[in-house]
């Protein structure tokens, strides 16, 4: 059978060629889009009003020429209207629907969606928090985001690799190193201080207490620097690995920047200097600043310091050289709004050296909004150097369910501040989100154990299901999930996982509505029992198949 994708398209060449054959338009853009008024039809148009001026015609004129056209060329159009000035309104045939809705029955709703990644491959940086302790719940929205965005692009066929870029060549890992050695010697009765900018946080305490079982009472700071940082990031990414797989969440590589130091940092200095994009300070030559402010920037920048140490966007811009170096078709960047200037800058930086059309189409950067945690009407305060913060494995433990995390942290566009409700995480009814969807899932299961036995049976022969099928909310249902693979594609294109939510919340309203008004196991009924079974199929494989991409479970009990 046909896909929507192909409907679409069919609509749109039928009509492009009326539009030439005509009025000798040639490619004229149009769009066929889903309506926003049922109960005119179920697909819309209305590219002849624009065309109106430029043909010097009425557009009900040219709109009735393209509803003839439309009528006899594409069986699965049932009925075409021309209302208003000049819309097009488009009424699937309920053949097609039932064709459609039995095919995803059988085979899920991923077979129609458009596999716009085919052949491609997406790198998509994420977390990339530097391993100086476990991660918090501002990781977790970055965490759940990119996973989800990579999930979205391997959907619509992708070939994605997920990659976690960590600093352990710069001060916040002599910041951590610094404050372990603090803690280990005050076990020892000394009484050295943290630094300032050092860490607090109680699981300091416990590698400190970890480390002088292993290692003894003999380790001195500065002498054992090295081995005091090795500890410490050792032990943090046990931590940040161990709260990933919480939620479900691995990556292909863990990429350290002492990779790029310091071979590729130098190599990136030397192809900014041939461009004359670095000079140095006044004061101290040994210091080099870099040229932004002719990049369309505000503000120059030092990228190495007078004892040779580079600042961190120097190291960022040879990581991102080397993103390029690998060729991939896509480049998702996904970072906290706090990383806005350097993003710029590192952008600005790359368009210098590689281009403006090979950056613009192939590097795309997310930035999320932080979280605001909120436990009995009240906001939780967070701050990882002062030990005073919730982990994402606390927001987890006390959720009850990585599901309930990961969903509603994708309910929220990642450009949009959050509030997360514990309350309503935690809650087991319709205010919360994951609950109300994961519900619509187990009581289609619940139908499957009542009907085991029985001799209604899932219907293949759209005929049946057609005629079975005739109340609005059933049919409701099925155009509903015809629109579901197009706008899975859409999302993916705009790198959009909030948008799956809006999806699942949509079908699990209209499936709870179509299941309070008609009776899906009627014993006395057995043809009408048996279509209504392949419908609720059909949905049950589309939320299975959205709550997949989201990497949501969905339980067959609640």
């Amino acid at each position: 059978m046909k896909s929507p994708l192909q409907i679409r398209a069919d609509l749109t060449s039928a009509m492009q060629a009326v539009l030439l054959s005509e009025f000798q338009l040639e490619n004229y853009p149009v769009e066929v889009i889903p309506s926003r008024n049922l109960s005119f039809g179920d697909l819309a148009c209305n590219s002849a009003m624009p065309l109106a001026g430029k043909l010097k015609k009425s557009p009900r004129l040219i709109a009735s020429v393209l509803a003839e056209t439309i009528k006899t060329s594409i069986p699965q159009i049932e009925k075409v209207s021309v209302d208003g000035p000049g819309f097009l309104n488009i009424t699937l045939s309920s053949e097609y629907l039932a064709e459609f809705t039995v095919a995803v029955a059988i085979g899920g709703i991923g077979q129609f969606i458009p596999a716009v990644g085919a052949g491609k491959t997406a790198l998509v940086e994420f977390v990339s928090s530097n391993p100086t302790g476990p991660l918090t719940v501002g990781h977790c929205r970055q965490a759940v985001l990119g996973d989800a965005v990579s999930r979205l692009l391997q959907s619509v066929g992708w070939n994605v690799q997920r990659e976690y870029y960590f600093n352990d060549a710069g001060k916040q890992m002599e910041r951590l190193a610094e404050s372990l050695a603090a803690r280990y010697l005050n076990l020892l009765g000394g009484s050295m201080e943290i630094p300032e900018g050092g860490y607090q946080g109680e699981y300091i305490k416990h590698w400190a207490e970890d480390l002088r079982k292993e290692k003894g009472d003999s380790l001195e700071w500065p002498e054992q620097k090295v081995l005091f940082r090795q500890y410490a990031s050792g032990r943090a990414f046990v931590l940040i690995s161990d709260d990933l797989k919480l939620l479900g969440i691995t990556f292909d590589r863990y990429f350290a920047e002492s990779e790029l130091i310091p071979d590729a940092v130098e190599a990136a200095i030397s192809s900014l200097q041939e461009k004359q994009l670095i000079y140095k300070d006044k004061e101290d030559p040994r210091k080099l600043w870099l040229k932004l402010s002719e990049m369309n920037r505000p503000d120059d920048r030092v990228i190495q310091r007078e004892d040779g140490t580079y600042t961190y966007r120097m190291p960022d811009i040879s990581y991102h050289l080397d993103k390029f170096k690998r060729d991939y078709d896509l480049i998702v960047d996904i970072f906290g709004s706090d990383h806005i200037d350097t993003c710029k800058d590192v952008e600005a930086v790359l368009t210098e050296l590689l281009g403006k059309e090979l950056v613009s189409s192939r590097l795309k950067t997310i930035l999320h909004q932080f979280v605001t945690l909120v436990r009995g009407g009240e906001k939780v305060k967070m701050s990882t150097r002062a030990g005073n913060f919730v982990t994402l494995r606390d927001l987890v433990n006390e959720v009850g369910s990585a599901d309930v995390v990961r969903y509603i942290f994708l309910t929220r566009r990642a450009e949009a501040h959050m509030d997360f409700d514990l309350e309503v995480a935690a809650a087991e009814n319709e205010d919360n989100p994951v609950f109300y969807v994961q519900y619509a899932f187990a009581r289609i299961s619940g139908i499957l154990r009542k009907i085991s036995d029985s001799d209604i049976v899932q219907v293949k022969e759209p005929e049946k299901l057609m005629s079975a099928l005739t109340g609005e909310r059933e049919r409701n249902l099925m155009r509903l999930l015809e629109t579901i693979p197009l706008r899975v594609s859409a999302a993916a294109t705009a790198l959009e996982p909030h948008r799956i939510p809006d999806l699942l919340a949509e079908i699990a309203r209209a499936f709870h509505g179509f299941y309070q008004h008609h009776k899906v196991v009627d014993f006395d009924n057995i043809e009408t029992s048996a279509a209504r079974l392949t419908l609720c199929l059909a949905v049950r494989c589309t939320l299975n198949d959205l709550l997949t991409i989201l990497g949501v479970r969905a339980p067959e009990k609640m």
